[in-house]
């Protein structure tokens, strides 16, 4: 299946291995993927609007890469998985038009397309497929597949800036990197994710998927690019950290009940995982010990580390993160009736010397370190031999270090808030932060002194982690626009436009190596012309622009608003025109980048980075 054939691109001389995907995956995909593209074509009125229908009923619930998967491939409704019961989760059934011929080929088939857990499904004619969907990706411009999402950048960077495109401040909480293609799975859905045309990944063995890989060569996967090297759309190869392409990033997403739930049906024969109002908790498969790290006497002798490894471990198997269950009384309270696989399980608690209590000390792996008991002991001075803490089903007790029980690892949902916005780079003025609907709040950055082509801007924005902005309303628009102060770089000369000056140069007007490239007071925007979303909503008729990357879903508003001083129309030979505001005349405008306009300044947006507030309390049925 490996080769290795020599190629030479435009930049440098590479050494390459091409890893191609399963023919059979590849063909069945491919044609869904006709299917899908036959769908949109036909029915791109009822699509449009199923999809309206599912953002107005759903958003707060389920991202934007599960509803418009469900929708392209013709799912009619969302239901969810236990009527009445939304901390389950939701599923959508599909029909994909390939003949299968029992159920085993059935699962194959839904397998190969759809990258959510296939609940049901039914062989024939055409194969349908129910998909659960648990997790979500809040981030915009994300796509979810397998309990990860992922997203491609427009801009090309090099290796080592890849890492921080990727790892940037508004998803720091969620393991952010540069994607892992070893991740089960992913290269057979990479082709869901439009505008890759070759992307950096991380492939942590090359010998898995090169015999001669170079010493300080880094992996690129290939799709639509993939002329370009000789290559097949697919492929796999190997560059210099030097060169520059798109990277493919992805991050964890905050677990959910749902996902909870699902895993203990599915494990439960491998881990008895208990599902409780305030999260699950997993005991380990072995006895454990708190470990003793070094001789009594001296001040540390004991410590739980090693029981953060094993939950980890064992949080591994489900692509979770799961720890030791705190010792505190709140923790106790809420797993207590659920405590009845072992007499008891050991907790993360430990103490080093003293005989009270109150000398048990806890450190999580946040850092945080909360007191195992509070107030005054009422038994004082009892405890001197007892290193090791564990929970029964009658209570919190101190026990001996040589103690051997299972470890009790918990995994947890949390509630999560808004952030502030993060102060942007130096070419952006303070952010302005605004608070959607759909309880979303979005974080603007204005670049007024920093003239950029249509490709400069969009790397600027994407090296911090955001993308070229939209709005969803004209208040949102209103925020932003009162904000806006065009500061033309000092050491390039401008004279005010007059009637009596107009063809000289003119305010806006942007000297480069002796030519005049006008500016204006444009910036650009994150929109795109021809319409690619929500283009039908008003009239039947196609829009002429909508936004992209999701930052603005109210696509109304953007072909509703004041286009004076340009044509506010998509162009007969359909070459893609990209929306900026005109801020003295008030206006959205469409123009080609570079013409008339090679310079604009821009402005970057994202949603606020998630907050981890209090600990989500559910139902258990």
């Amino acid at each position: 299946m490996l080769k290795t054939p020599n190629w030479r691109s435009v930049s440098s001389d590479l050494a390459a291995t091409k890893v191609s995907l399963k023919a059979e995956n590849k063909r069945l995909r491919k044609q869904t993927m006709l299917f899908v593209v036959l769908f949109a074509l036909l029915l791109p009125v009822t699509q449009q609007a199923k999809l309206m229908d599912f953002q107005e009923m759903y958003a707060k619930e389920i991202d934007q890469s599960s509803m418009k998967t469900c929708v392209f491939l013709g799912g009619e409704k969302i239901d969810l998985v236990d009527p009445g019961d939304v901390d389950k989760g939701h599923k959508c059934t599909v029909d994909l038009p390939t003949v299968s011929d029992d159920e085993r080929h059935a699962k194959e088939v839904c397998s190969s397309r759809i990258p959510y857990y296939i609940t049901a499904v039914k062989h024939g004619k055409t194969t349908k497929c129910t998909f659960q969907i648990n997790l979500k990706c809040e981030k915009e411009g994300y796509h979810q597949i397998h309990g990860k999402c992922y997203k491609v950048t427009d801009a090309r960077f090099t290796w080592q800036e890849a890492q921080s495109v990727c790892n940037n401040k508004f998803v720091k909480d969620f393991k952010p990197q540069v994607a892992n293609y070893y991740y089960s799975g992913l290269q057979n859905y990479l082709w869901d994710i439009t505008g890759v045309y070759d992307a950096w990944v991380s492939v942590p063995e090359l010998k898995d998927y090169f015999e001669n890989p170079g010493k300080n060569q880094k992996a690129f996967y290939v799709d639509a690019g993939a002329y370009k090297y000789d290559a097949r759309s697919g492929d796999l190869l190997l560059d210099d950290p030097n060169q520059k392409h798109q990277v493919l990033c992805e991050y964890t997403p905050a677990m959910t009940r749902a996902e909870m739930f699902y895993l203990a049906d599915v494990y439960s024969e491998i881990y008895p995982i208990e599902v409780f109002a305030g999260g699950a908790v997993i005991p380990s498969a072995n006895m454990e010990t708190i470990q003793q790290v070094a001789p009594f006497g001296q001040v540390a002798h004991f410590s739980t580390r090693a029981f953060d490894e094993r939950c980890l471990s064992i949080g591994r198997i489900f692509n979770v993160d799961s720890y030791p269950i705190q010792a505190i009384e709140e923790d106790f309270n809420d797993v207590k009736d659920h405590l009845t696989s072992q007499r008891f399980f050991l907790t993360n608690a430990f103490k080093n010397d003293g005989c009270d209590k109150q000398d048990y000390k806890q450190v999580n792996h946040d850092g945080s370190s909360p007191m195992v008991y509070r107030g005054d002991s009422s038994q004082l001075g009892e405890y001197c031999k007892a290193h090791s803490f564990s929970l029964q089903q009658t209570g919190r007790y101190p026990t001996m270090a040589s103690t051997r029980a299972p470890v009790l690892c918990t995994l947890h949902t949390y509630n999560w808030t808004h952030g502030a916005c993060p102060p942007g780079p130096e070419w952006s003025s303070k952010p302005v932060r605004f608070h959607r609907s759909y309880n979303t709040v979005f974080c603007h950055y204005i670049a007024d002194n920093k003239p950029s082509t249509f490709e400069e801007a969009t790397k600027h924005c994407e090296e911090f982690g955001t993308y070229l902005t939209g709005f969803d309303s004209a208040e949102e628009f209103e925020a932003v626009r009162t904000k806006l102060n065009p500061q033309y770089p000092e050491g390039i000369y401008f004279k005010a436009r007059t009637p009596q000056n107009r063809g000289s140069l003119s305010r806006g007007d942007r000297v480069v190596n002796g030519q005049e490239t006008p500016v204006d007071d444009h910036y650009w925007l994150g929109g795109i012309s021809p319409c690619q979303t929500q283009c039908v909503e008003r009239t039947g008729k196609e829009e002429v622009a909508s936004w992209i990357r999701s930052v603005g879903i109210n696509t109304t508003f953007l072909n509703t608003y004041n286009h004076d001083g340009w044509k506010w129309e998509k162009r007969k030979d359909s070459r893609k025109q990209y929306v900026s505001f005109r801020s003295d005349n008030n206006a959205f405008h469409v123009h080609l980048p570079g013409y008339p306009y090679t310079y604009m300044f821009f402005v970057c947006g994202v949603s606020a980075p998630p907050v981890r507030s209090e600990k989500q309390k559910g139902k258990v049925q």
